[in-house]
């Protein structure tokens, strides 16, 4: 498990540094620095059961191929919950789960960042919500719906980063395609400003 969790913090880290956006300079670079704090002694369990991708096509771009594959070797070690600090009405929030690898009450404790993996399953609406940390997504499925502020949906592909600001209304929609994407959350990333 420590080899598998350290390659799977480097590739997310190499992910994230491809876009010039500070907030994913220092998501990257906290995690890069977590993998010498990983423990498997103090790894918390799931709260959920693992999640199962084995119904997720790989993506389509074949340099997220790496990150894909270490992604798959290290889920059933990830701690899994419900996204939404309990916020989210129950029928959609069993169709999805979050795993916060790093950060206050991640896998790897860390104080200044929040960093891991979401899952939302075909067909869902994640409500808008929004909350006083920036966060950047990079998924690895594709396509899927974003919506930021009042403005359209967006269609974002594999790949692409989708930057939030802080306290800027956000929802995300799912097609046929499950999402699977990084996550990260800087600045202020108390649980308590998160709003449905």
């Amino acid at each position: 498990m420590p080899d598998n969790l350290g390659i799977l913090l480097h590739l997310m880290a190499g992910s994230l540094r491809q876009s010039n956006l500070p907030i994913c300079q220092l998501v990257a670079t906290a995690l890069d620095g977590s993998v010498s704090q990983i423990n498997t002694k103090t790894i918390k369990k799931s709260e959920i059961a693992p999640v199962k991708l084995d119904g997720i096509d790989p993506p389509p771009d074949p340099t997220l191929m790496d990150l894909f594959q270490a992604i798959l070797q290290s889920v059933a070690d990830l701690s899994w919950r419900r996204p939404g600090f309990g916020k989210i009405p129950d029928a959609i929030v069993n169709q999805m789960a979050v795993c916060e690898i790093i950060g206050p009450t991640g896998q790897i404790r860390h104080e200044t960042v929040r960093a891991g993996l979401l899952f939302q399953a075909p067909n869902i609406i994640y409500p808008r919500h929004s909350h006083a940390a920036e966060e950047i997504y990079f998924p690895l499925t594709g396509s899927v719906d974003w919506q930021i502020d009042n403005a359209i949906w967006c269609q974002h592909e594999a790949g692409s980063f989708i930057h939030h600001l802080p306290y800027q209304p956000h929802a995300i929609r799912t097609g046929k395609i499950p999402l699977l994407t990084i996550w990260g959350w800087t600045g202020d990333i108390a649980a308590h400003s998160y709003r449905i």
